[in-house]
């Protein structure tokens, strides 16, 4: 499907959406470049810029209908690896930027982008290495982490939102896979915590993830 298809409904204004497919090619055809180089002429330029800064385009209303697209293919017979991770976007150097997040090490402002990224096997080697076809983005996220409040409490860590919970947060809001589907999780040792196993185990996804931590976990004793 091309990418009429994959934006056709994302801002409910048939104008908006042809100026999405316009700047989704533009873009797609200058991943590492910038808005003034993916849009030479100063015309498109500022019809780019117009188009984001209009109330209607928001981040999730342009990429729910790509994402409800990548589920529903990963729904197919097959198999299915869903690689995820995280990105820094880091504008410290921007300084008059407003509502950017803390990253890093505490000292750096941006934000942090989550994402998964579905692709079907189509074959496997005889070193065991998959060869696959991507699909699409299976989830994204953007966060703007703030700094725990002073003297909060366990309850009140637990009851924000916390960025372990973004990790398999898709698997959580897609379901689980059909019987003929296999899902594979990938990730780092980031996700290497509770939550993301229970989760995955929950819905029947198989998981491959990067132990946090080497060598045997302490033992109480009689265990």
């Amino acid at each position: 499907m091309g990418a009429g298809g994959v934006w056709l409904c994302a801002t409910g204004d048939q104008r908006r959406n042809q100026r999405l497919v316009n700047i989704a090619e533009h873009l797609a055809a200058s991943p590492g470049g910038t808005l003034p180089q993916a849009f030479p002429h100063w015309a498109e330029l500022k019809a780019a810029y117009r188009f984001f800064g209009q109330r209607g385009v928001t981040f999730e209303r342009i990429l729910t209908p790509h994402l409800e697209r990548t589920r529903q293919a990963c729904r197919q017979p097959g198999e299915y690896l869903l690689i995820e991770d995280t990105t820094l976007l880091d504008y410290s150097r921007h300084a008059a930027t407003e509502n950017l997040g803390v990253i890093g090490d505490g000292a750096g402002r941006g934000f942090e982008r989550h994402r998964a990224l579905a692709v079907r096997v189509e074959a496997w080697t005889l070193a065991q290495r998959p060869e696959g076809t991507l699909v699409g983005l299976f989830e994204q996220s953007c966060r703007t982490p703030r700094p725990a409040p002073v003297g909060e409490t366990r309850g009140e860590r637990l009851s924000r939102p916390r960025q372990s919970q973004t990790w398999a947060a898709g698997i959580k809001s897609a379901g689980r896979p059909p019987v003929a589907s296999r899902w594979i999780y990938v990730a780092d040792r980031e996700s290497d915590i509770y939550e993301t196993l229970r989760l995955c185990q929950a819905h029947g996804v198989d998981f491959v993830i990067r132990a946090a931590r080497t060598g045997a976990w302490p033992r109480r004793p009689g265990i």
